[in-house]
């Protein structure tokens, strides 16, 4: 299972099998029913941070949820 960590980069897949960049805003969380990881978009993670404020995000299947990769 994917370990994750507030800030952290990953790539999520949607309905659509799209795969998209998120920041996740946290570990992973059990949720009720399965285990999840809430993520939003980079420009929400900056935008929160330069208002002083939590990062608004939404939570993704952790099957759906890989690292990014680095860039080098």
């Amino acid at each position: 299972m994917i370990e994750t960590f507030a800030g952290q980069h990953i790539v999520v897949r949607d309905a659509y099998g799209n795969q998209l960049p998120r920041v996740a805003l946290g570990p992973v969380d059990p949720g009720y029913d399965f285990a999840v990881v809430w993520a939003c978009r980079e420009e929400e993670w900056t935008a929160a941070h330069a208002e002083g404020r939590e990062p608004e995000g939404t939570p993704w299947p952790i099957e759906d949820v890989q690292a990014a990769a680095i860039a080098a």
